[in-house]
């Protein structure tokens, strides 16, 4: 986790319909504020509440030419709003700050819905207290400084504009995180692509570059928050995907094979390129970072190619042999 420091006042945007529940919340916040659980990480809370969905998105666009708020706390049932609806809405208006939604009730299906959608966090107001409100706010802040310093260049690969390994890793953790959190499996898929050797041999480095480009167009094409792709080495991209079933993995994989064959497309012959996909998993429960996952993709991606080289080989001693065969007959 960032090391983020707020050098003034963290500005919250409370939207709920339920005025005593916004005054329950003020407490906590004052609980924050008071150090009790912030950590010293902020020097204040300045909280703004408002009942409607509409007047809210009235504030925000008025606040977009002047002051700015850091984090907005979203309950999704208003009385002129309810639903995903009321996210999409604020996130349309403002989609640069990070929201957290803080729902009457706790739904995984709505959760998991929101934070697909781009939720940093869903709290649910049955089990909320101050330390897991203060948790979520700063998960959320530092996030939203994650996205802001990658929307700058400062964690993207310079080549293919997607997220280089260091900024992958950070954003994939986030995600394990609320994969955890909710007792959801987790995956990372690696790419290799294969060939780039002979194109920029036959064609030129310029060949290749546009290549990696193309492929990094893609592999970012294929993601949604809270997933997330970045190239992570010289001809290797990654994906992280909170799977919704068994079958979400092996139909990406599938997905990105067909989309990566969109690459021997080109005026130039690109026949030598073969990107080879491999997975692996994180299952509820376990303790597993991101490199870890990462590396038991590649391992698993070097013994397939070790396995099809040995098959190789045998298929040629046996073609040599019937060869052999033929002639002496």
């Amino acid at each position: 986790m960032l090391d983020c420091m707020i050098d003034r006042s963290v500005r919250v945007l409370l939207i709920d319909g339920q005025v005593e529940d916004s005054h329950w919340i003020e407490e906590l916040l004052a609980d924050i504020e008071q150090e009790r659980f912030g950590g010293g990480w902020m020097h204040g809370i300045e909280m703004f509440h408002l009942q409607r969905l509409a007047d809210a998105l009235s504030l925000l666009e008025a606040s977009s030419a002047g002051e700015q708020f850091d984090l907005v706390l979203l309950n999704p049932s208003l009385p002129d709003s309810s639903g995903l609806h009321t996210f999409l809405r604020v996130q349309a208006r403002e989609p640069e700050i990070p929201v957290v939604i803080l729902a009457d009730q706790d739904d995984q299906n709505l959760a998991l819905s929101m934070i697909r959608a781009g939720a940093q966090d869903f709290l649910a107001k049955t089990e909320l207290e101050a330390r897991s409100l203060a948790r979520s706010l700063r998960l959320a802040i530092e996030r939203g400084l994650i996205l802001s310093n990658l929307r700058n260049l400062c964690w993207r690969d310079e080549r293919t504009g997607i997220a280089n390994r260091h900024g992958f890793t950070t954003l994939a953790e986030q995600g394990l995180a609320l994969a955890g959190r909710f007792s959801k499996a987790a995956a990372v898929l690696v790419v290799e692509l294969e060939g780039l050797d002979e194109i920029a041999l036959s064609y030129g480095k310029e060949e290749e570059e546009l290549a990696l480009i193309e492929a990094g167009e893609l592999v970012r094409g294929i993601v949604e928050p809270p997933d997330a792709a970045g190239r992570i080495g010289r001809n290797r991209f990654a994906v992280f995907m909170i799977p919704v079933g068994a079958r979400d993995v092996p139909l990406l994989q599938s997905l990105l094979s067909m989309r990566l064959l969109r690459l021997t497309h080109s005026k130039v012959n690109r026949s030598s390129l073969k990107p080879r996909i491999e997975a692996a998993w994180r299952h509820p429960g376990e303790n597993t970072n991101v490199a870890d996952l990462v590396h038991s993709a590649l391992q698993m991606l070097c013994e397939n190619k070790r396995s099809q080289l040995k098959a190789g080989k045998a298929n040629d001693f046996s073609t040599s042999l019937a060869n052999s065969a033929g002639r002496h007959l």
